[in-house]
């Protein structure tokens, strides 16, 4: 990295390291993911201000010590996420799943940052249930729910799927490890069928029942620690009990 870095970036994690200043952790596309630090209170620099899940444009600065926050222009603060329990919840989610991957792509950052923005105007569950759905599918960790992905066999249309813990994914009742404890109605394949080809926006509109969404939801965050390679420290010791 330059010594002096400029580019497109949300906070994505927000730690006090000092009486009032922080060390940010920011997901950029064209930075990667990259930490800098906002000094809270110096005399001999303008204060810049930059709270969680804050997007923007970032102007940063090079020193002995690292990268430091120089300026912001400011895109969204996303508030209304951190005054929510459930909203937070997913958004640690979210961060947790992407510091976890550390992958930085564009594709990776378009979702997070259209899943921050939609906390705020949908039902949290369901961008919870797409971002994990497209976040999974970009990182090649998913199947497609339209054939099992262990032994390749074309689901029928009324058929419901098992769960392979050894591979992460959904598959037919052949290939199900864990003995139908993780099952996976027609009707809620069908909608993480159609939530795939759709893409997370166009997903977002998508009708469904508040019950069935809250059972794909519940689904989802039980598979997730064994479809994602990682620990989650945010479904270990989060709000959620699922």
């Amino acid at each position: 990295m330059e010594r002096d870095s400029k580019g497109l970036a949300i906070v994505i994690k927000s730690s006090k390291i000092r009486e009032q200043d922080r060390l940010l952790t920011l997901f950029s596309p064209s930075m990667g993911i990259v930490s800098a630090v906002s000094y809270g209170a110096r005399k001999s620099i303008r204060t810049v201000k930059a709270p969680l899940y804050t997007e923007g444009t970032f102007s940063l600065e090079k020193g002995r010590r690292g990268m430091t926050l120089k300026d912001i222009d400011v895109i969204s603060t996303h508030e209304a996420v951190l005054e929510d329990l459930d909203l937070s919840q997913s958004a640690m989610l979210f961060s947790d799943l992407v510091l976890t991957g550390r992958s930085a792509e564009p594709e990776l950052y378009a979702l997070y940052s259209s899943a921050l923005d939609a906390l705020e105007y949908e039902n949290f569950e369901k961008v919870v249930v797409e971002f994990i759905v497209h976040f999974l599918s970009l990182e090649g960790l998913s199947g497609d729910y339209t054939s099992c992905p262990v032994c390749g066999r074309a689901y029928q249309e009324g058929e419901i799927l098992g769960f392979s813990s050894s591979e992460g994914v959904p598959v037919c009742h052949d290939c199900d490890t864990m003995n139908g404890a993780l099952l996976l109605p027609p009707n809620a394949r069908a909608y993480l069928r159609r939530s795939l080809e759709l893409g997370f926006q166009d997903s977002l509109s998508l009708a469904v029942s508040d019950e069935q969404e809250h059972r794909i939801f519940r689904y989802l965050l039980r598979t997730l620690p064994f479809s994602f390679p990682g620990k989650l420290r945010s479904l270990e010791y989060g709000v959620w009990r699922i």
